[in-house]
């Protein structure tokens, strides 16, 4: 039964996925153009593009994002992606060169196709992280990936071109390496090297996981410690400290290549985007014109909104009702989490220590994913709810333990196959009655 049903997630995500793909109109996704140029111009010139003054011209991009990216205006200019790691666009510049032979349209729906295939991996790591911590409950880890494979934005964003689903891919890994680490599974050896390595990989992929990755190594190795009862030595300093060298090692090319393209105070070349992106509004800028109140209810209510469904450039919304159902089923589940959490606090016993400890590592997760989200903040006004998918994992988890702690267990399978059903509806609708009537040019 659970593998029927697990099959039936992930075949039911590759379909939805697919047909985001194939009708979201071209471009019509965050940065899509800009992902779109890296690819190309690694697999048109054979090396790395450089961030110029001119890859971002706000005036224009408005120009054409109001036009809906007609075929007369060409988004050859738009480049100001050209600054990220480069992991995500090497691994897709086969897809690239293997597509473009069938045309543009083929080879935009191949990259679209590329992610995707990424977001089937962040379930399967995400299932066997949730069977990791509760090896003995498959229902929790088939509620959770069900409702992350039918989350509506991420379905959008895992449906187009951009390093997204890259950046999450290697952080569900790391966490799934930190799960393992917590419970004392994972020798000190294999943990020093694939900890550097896929802290390598996510130093190479994006800068989003950075914070949130060298927290759940070094949290990991602290909740080991506290697991098997060992004292806090050097040696666990040095364990760590090996695994943090790997990583800088293994991404040393890359940040060689930006401080001599960029200069040597800039090796992650984040100077030269902020220089070159003139024009993006910043938070300061916005609270100085409409007052902090404002942008304050601004920031929760889009928050909420563009993580659920707020498509396109942040331009297509749907219907209020849906909004309100979707606060309403989120209020209930934190309800039923504070429930939950405080019946555990109370009796302990309930749970191993390691377990304990592997919430912690999710509640971390979701937390330094908060706050790498406030911060980017700080600086320019982007109030999209997708920057919180590094932590999706984190948040369907708790929205599925709360939500289970206020249903009756005789029903439990029930009401979460009715509300995956639900979800499921909710799906079709976004991209056939709002993204592709709104978008389409």
């Amino acid at each position: 039964m659970k593998r029927i049903a697990l099959s039936v997630i992930f075949v039911a995500y590759v379909l939805l996925a697919a047909l985001y793909a194939l009708f979201t109109p071209k471009w019509q996704t965050p940065d899509e153009p800009a992902h779109f140029n890296y690819v190309r111009h690694i697999a048109e010139t054979g090396t790395l593009p450089v961030l110029q003054r001119g890859d971002y011209d706000q005036a224009y991009l408005e120009q054409i994002k109001a036009a809906k990216f007609p075929p007369p205006m060409p988004i050859d200019s738009i480049r100001y992606e050209s600054y990220q790691p480069p992991l995500y666009y090497l691994a897709a510049t086969p897809v690239y060169l293997v597509a473009r032979g069938f045309g543009m349209d083929t080879t935009v729906i191949a990259l679209r196709l590329f992610s995707v295939a990424l977001g089937v991996i962040v379930l399967l790591v995400a299932f066997r992280i949730v069977r990791e911590i509760f090896p003995d409950d498959d229902w929790l880890a088939l509620a959770t990936v069900g409702l992350m494979a039918t989350v509506p934005q991420h379905l959008a964003v895992s449906a187009s071109i951009s390093n997204d689903l890259a950046a999450e891919l290697v952080l569900v890994l790391i966490l799934w390496l930190a799960v393992k680490r917590a419970k004392n599974t994972l020798p000190n050896r294999r943990f020093v090297i694939l900890g550097g390595i896929l802290f390598g990989a996510a130093l190479l992929t994006k800068t989003t996981p950075y914070a949130p990755g060298a927290l759940l190594l070094i949290a990991a190795e602290i909740a080991r410690v506290h697991v098997t009862k060992i004292r806090f030595t050097l040696y666990v300093l040095r364990t760590l400290f090996h695994v943090f060298v790997l990583a800088v090692l293994f991404a040393a090319p890359m940040f060689i290549r930006n401080a001599l393209t960029y200069g040597i105070t800039d090796p992650l070349g984040l100077a030269r985007h902020d220089a070159i992106v003139t024009g993006q509004p910043t938070t300061a800028e916005m609270i100085a014109l409409y007052g902090f109140p404002h942008i304050a209810f601004d920031f929760f209510a889009v928050t909420f909104k563009s993580f659920w469904a707020q498509f396109g450039w942040m331009g297509v919304l749907v219907n209020d009702r849906i909004y309100v159902a979707l606060f309403l089923l989120c209020a209930v589940a934190l309800l039923g989490f504070a429930f939950y959490a405080l019946h555990i606090l109370r009796h302990r016993e309930l749970l191993t220590d390691a377990q304990h400890w592997c919430i912690g590592l999710l509640l971390l997760l979701l937390v330094a994913a908060i706050a790498d989200y406030i911060g980017y903040n700080f600086k320019f006004l982007q109030f999209q709810g997708r920057y919180l998918f590094p932590a999706l994992i984190a948040v369907t988890f708790f929205l599925v333990i709360g939500l289970r702690e206020l249903i009756a267990r005789e029903y439990q399978r029930v009401v979460f196959a009715l509300l995956y059903g639900a979800m499921l509806v909710l799906d079709l609708a976004c991209l056939f009655l709002f993204i592709v009537p709104q978008l389409k040019s």
